[in-house]
């Protein structure tokens, strides 16, 4: 009788715990087909119309430059350095654009923080470490005034033209890119 008693009291347990971690409920079920990602905003070849026209640019003014092009969520879609330009410029472009992503707006403006709001210039520092690069040279891309990602461009005192003309030539060649 107390072996049937074990027995009982262990399968009661069993079918407990199997129920309180769900194994029962079919929500927790594989589903045969898996989510699909969302529509990229910007692809591959977008990002590199960015860079060519950034890089147009830096040939005309002769600079040498590393370009990054980030997505809306602030996952890179693409980066590069022209031959020349240090290995460090994609860090440094990748900062910047990071900033634009994040707070919608120019790096050069977040730059701006420093002198009118100290505590939160700092604070932003702090939150993102070696992530954000508060310098002027990354710019947030919009179409139809949705943000769908940010340009950054490192290695002169043109930083801000050069991706200004990157994005220039991809409004130039976007519709064409996306059919």
């Amino acid at each position: 009788m107390n072996v049937f008693r074990q027995s009982s009291s262990r399968a009661i347990l069993i079918l407990a715990l199997l129920l309180a971690l769900g194994v029962s409920r079919p929500g927790f079920a594989q589903s045969p087909v898996p989510p699909a990602l969302p529509a990229q905003l910007i692809s591959v070849a977008e990002a590199h119309a960015i860079i060519e026209g950034a890089n147009a640019y830096a040939r005309e003014k002769n600079l040498r430059l590393g370009v990054v092009i980030l997505d809306a969520s602030g996952e890179m879609v693409a980066g590069e350095h022209m031959d020349g330009a240090p290995g460090r410029n994609i860090q440094f472009a990748e900062g910047k654009a990071f900033a634009a992503v994040m707070y919608r707006t120019t790096s050069e403006t977040m730059s701006e923080l420093y002198k009118t709001q100290p505590a939160r210039y700092f604070g932003i520092m702090n939150m993102y470490g070696n992530k954000i690069y508060l310098v002027g040279g990354g710019v947030p891309l919009a179409v139809d005034g949705k943000l769908v990602g940010a340009v950054g461009v490192a290695g002169s005192n043109q930083d801000e033209a050069a991706a200004r003309a990157g994005i220039a030539a991809w409004e130039n060649v976007r519709t064409n890119l996306r059919k």
